[in-house]
């Protein structure tokens, strides 16, 4: 049986090569739809390749709001932001406007008073469409006020331990509210999920959405030679038709194959994308490839035609990539949506070229890839089922 099934997946394998089919859907429409997202969107999924400028406007002058001018100066000479300073707040919003800066952070006259009052206020104002980069000036904002805090109260608290109130020298040891409210130190630390680089990841999700149209077509193979006829005369052959669906899905892992590393190697050379270890990089690929068949020869045991198989492989294809973060990553840190794609070959192959990203030892990419063969084991067994029903004779 094993023989007969090799020799039958070769056999069409020449001939799928040799279709541009294959090559358009297999091979240039990711590859292509991977460099033109990383045009649009690589900028923002690169680490490192937002560059924020931030404007900061002191109308207050003080000792307090010449700490946050530092604050925002230690963070550029780490080269993440660039600062620009202006004298009002007009100036400062028509530098948004012209989109000169993201956004800028607004000193308040009266700022040193409302400090020691307990109730400072800053204003953080910026571009509309610059969303992550006004988060990022707020976050900053916020953590300068929780240092503020921190230094008062501990001040305080010194002060009314001693039973005195606040003496210079106290302040002195303890930190002025003002100049040592915050400190930013930027550091490389392990992440405990890692994440692919934008370019990576915006590749192997064209890769794995195209995947299942790659081995739907050698699948679905089976049912256009039902209808031509062509599956007959095969069985009448002395050849088991438990080898003609082996063959067949043989042909689905071998195309997928072909057509993933192929897209791997293109886009390390052309796009630089970093795929991680090779070897955790095959063991996940050949565990989406194998997932993907079996979901594929389900559909095609089910389907009544090989229109309707193909029209439901693709509704199947499409849910399952926006559910499974193709197209934008999906938050896995739990909710509806989190739940739902978890259930999807997609989101466990992205899942497992994260782990190992960075550096990683491959083996970090074994649980993705044994959830993935999970999946190929249960669909498996009911396509093998279904299609061996359907072509009983």
């Amino acid at each position: 049986m094993f023989a007969a099934a090799r020799l039958i997946a070769a056999k069409d394998l020449r001939l799928r090569l040799r279709d541009r089919s294959f090559l358009i859907v297999g091979i240039i429409a990711p590859l292509g739809l991977a460099f033109i997202f990383n045009l649009i969107f690589g900028g923002f999924l690169v680490p490192g390749g937002l560059d924020l400028q931030y404007g900061i406007v002191d109308l207050d002058r003080s000792q307090s709001s010449q700490a946050l001018g530092e604050v925002l100066d230690q963070i550029e000479a780490e080269g993440f932001i660039e600062v620009f300073r202006y004298d009002d707040r007009d100036a400062a919003i028509a530098a948004v406007e012209d989109e000169e800066i993201d956004a800028f952070m607004l000193v308040p006259s009266g700022f040193d008073e409302a400090l020691a009052a307990g109730k400072p206020t800053l204003e953080v104002i910026g571009d509309i469409d610059q969303g992550t980069a006004t988060s990022v000036a707020a976050a900053i904002a916020r953590q300068y006020g929780a240092g503020v805090d921190a230094a008062r109260l501990a001040v305080v608290t010194a002060a009314q331990i001693l039973g005195q109130p606040p003496t210079p020298d106290l302040i002195g040891r303890l930190g002025d509210p003002a100049t040592a409210a915050f400190t930013a130190e930027v550091v490389d630390v392990d992440a405990q999920v890692r994440q692919l680089d934008g370019t990576t990841y915006l590749t192997a999700g064209m890769a794995v959405f195209f995947l299942f149209f790659t081995v739907q077509s050698a699948v679905l193979g089976l049912l256009d030679e039902e209808r031509d006829g062509t599956l007959v005369r095969l069985f009448a052959a002395p050849v088991r038709r438990h080898a003609v669906i082996l063959g067949k899905a043989l042909l689905a892992v071998m195309l997928g194959i072909v057509a993933m590393a192929t897209l791997i190697i293109a886009s390390t050379f052309l796009m630089g994308a970093e795929w991680g270890p090779p070897l955790g990089v095959a063991v996940v690929t050949l565990a989406a490839i194998v997932a993907a068949s079996s979901i594929i020869g389900v559909i095609a045991g089910l389907a009544r035609t090989p229109e309707a198989a193909e029209n439901l492989g693709s509704i199947i294809a499409v849910v399952f990539g926006m559910l499974g973060g193709v197209f934008f990553p999906i938050d896995t840190n739990g909710g509806a949506l989190a739940l739902l794609s978890s259930f999807t070959p997609h989101h466990w192959f992205l899942r497992g070229l994260g782990e190992i990203a960075g550096g990683a030892p491959w083996t970090d990419a074994l649980p993705s890839a044994g959830v993935l063969l999970g999946i190929a084991v249960v669909f498996g067994a009911i396509g093998w089922w279904s299609l061996n029903r359907r072509f009983e004779r």
